[in-house]
């Protein structure tokens, strides 16, 4: 005998005809269709390789067989749903707590979200919505269940496990129509004839972008404007010659709707591993693991790389 095919619906109509000894009290106590529960019950005997009901005019009553094996599923089963109202008592008393990047929040976080709270709404969340500094600080006094973004830099990264999710680059855009929109291979000088806004200096991508552009022969752009906030960043870039260096995936609406332009400059240069960052060892509470599945599936359903973002002309 082989019960891999077994499903959790063979078990529940099984309980439900032998206590209610009849396919139609089975059907409305579960509430669904009658042809649906004789179905559960033909394939659960089947897979059981035995008759576990006897059928009489007045309905279906547990044979032999029947009998030895409601005593096992039934006590099974009262276990198994014990256990899973105490565990959404539990997960009704908690909240996840995610230290989370400002273009993860922008792109990714929105769908995970929807996700989880489809399926857990009793649980709370709440966001860190920050730069990236101090990430290994709020995990490691357990402020935060877990950070979303940009892997730290390796001096941050003792202590702490990685999950990556996927690679992002750091791009150059301006506005459509901006002097430069349609300009190729272009230099680091040609960047620093503009306004330049980058992240804030404590921020994971800024050092990042101040190693490349040191790289690349100079200090510092001569003419820079320092923030954190990407809202600012689009409402200036749309009114100006200015160039910002931000995540390609912040940028993706902009990309699709025409009004931003990625520069061809340091392209390949920029990449880096963006998932979740975990203080090793330590044990994460359900929910955090659940919302954490949530942003795998939505970053798989995305199919998060550059190739999915078309390129304006």
């Amino acid at each position: 005998m082989t019960t891999n095919r077994i499903r959790m619906r063979h078990l529940r109509c099984f309980l439900a005809v032998a206590q209610h000894g009849s396919v139609t009290g089975a059907a409305n106590a579960l509430a669904t269709v009658q042809p649906s529960v004789s179905r559960s019950i033909r394939e659960f005997e089947d897979e059981m390789g035995m008759v576990l009901f006897d059928r009489t005019a007045t309905g279906l009553s547990l044979n032999a067989a029947g009998k030895t094996l409601f005593a096992y599923v039934a006590n099974g089963m009262s276990q198994l749903d014990r256990g899973v109202e105490a565990l959404q008592q539990r997960m009704s008393e908690m909240r996840v707590t995610a230290y989370v990047l400002p273009n993860v929040v922008r792109v990714v976080m929105p769908g995970a979200v929807r996700r989880f709270k489809e399926l857990h709404p009793e649980v709370d969340l709440r966001f860190l919505a920050t730069t990236g500094g101090g990430l290994q600080q709020y995990l490691a006094r357990g402020d935060v269940d877990f950070g979303f973004g940009r892997l730290l830099a390796a001096k941050h990264m003792e202590g702490m496990h990685f999950e990556h999710l996927f690679s992002e680059p750091l791009c150059f855009f301006v506005r459509a129509g901006h002097p430069l929109a349609a300009s190729k291979s272009l230099t680091i000088q040609d960047i620093d004839r503009h306004e330049v806004i980058l992240p804030n200096v404590e921020t994971i991508i800024r050092e990042e972008i101040d190693r490349f552009i040191i790289a690349e022969g100079i200090s510092r752009f001569s003419n820079l404007i320092e923030t954190i906030s990407f809202e600012f960043s689009r409402a200036y870039l749309a009114q100006s010659d200015a160039i910002v260096c931000q995540p390609l995936g912040a940028m993706r609406r902009e990309l699709r709707d025409g009004s931003v332009v990625r520069l061809d400059f340091a392209r390949g240069e920029l990449e880096g591993s963006v998932g979740i960052t975990t203080p090793a060892g330590r044990q994460l509470s359900a929910p955090a693991q659940l919302l954490i599945e949530s942003i795998r599936e939505e970053v798989r359903d995305q199919h998060h790389n550059e190739n999915d973002i078309p390129e304006t002309k």
